[in-house]
């Protein structure tokens, strides 16, 4: 993948559009399936009942993964974004077109040991809980330009660490 670069991907609107049509009772447990791949409990954001984020750092790289229950009320999961983890990174995967799905943008990246959570303006978001120094947030809307954002890294407190526009490296 080509780093800092938006993408389109439709297969993580096909992923939530199947998972829309599921059971909504997964009954498998969300944290442990996490934990196999190395996620934190902390790092998950729940969408639906049926669907979830997480991001991961390893290495050099923050990985996006997307967990879709099945219909055997098991979960799959799969890595749908992966970016450059050099410093405070910030970067971005939003579809377009008729994806059916509520979430459409995710805006990723890492860091510092000391934030907490990285907040951005505008948009209606889910999750930016920083955790192994990695972070997600889900975003509404479609085809979102990096131009488009602006974000800041905040520490416990709500003390600003770090600010940006658009992505990074």
């Amino acid at each position: 993948m080509v780093t800092g670069a938006v993408r389109n991907v439709h297969a993580l609107g096909v992923v939530g559009l199947v998972a829309a049509t599921l059971l909504a009772g997964c009954q498998a447990d969300l944290g442990a399936v996490a934990r196999d791949d190395r996620i934190s409990a902390d790092a998950i954001v729940r969408l639906a009942d049926t669907f979830a984020v997480a991001a991961r750092r390893t290495g050099s790289h923050v990985e996006v993964l997307a967990f879709s229950a099945t219909a055997d009320e098991e979960w799959e999961v799969q890595v749908v974004a992966s970016g450059s983890a050099d410093g405070v990174t910030a970067h971005l995967v939003s579809m377009g077109g008729d994806t059916g799905d509520e979430w459409n943008s995710y805006f990723y990246g890492t860091a510092p040991g000391s934030a907490s959570r990285v907040v951005v303006e505008g948009f209606a978001t889910a999750g930016g809980q920083v955790t192994d120094g990695a972070w997600v947030l889900a975003i509404r809307q479609k085809d979102l330009r990096p131009d488009q954002l602006t974000w800041s890294v905040l520490d416990a407190t709500g003390a600003i660490l770090h600010t940006g526009a658009g992505i990074t490296p």
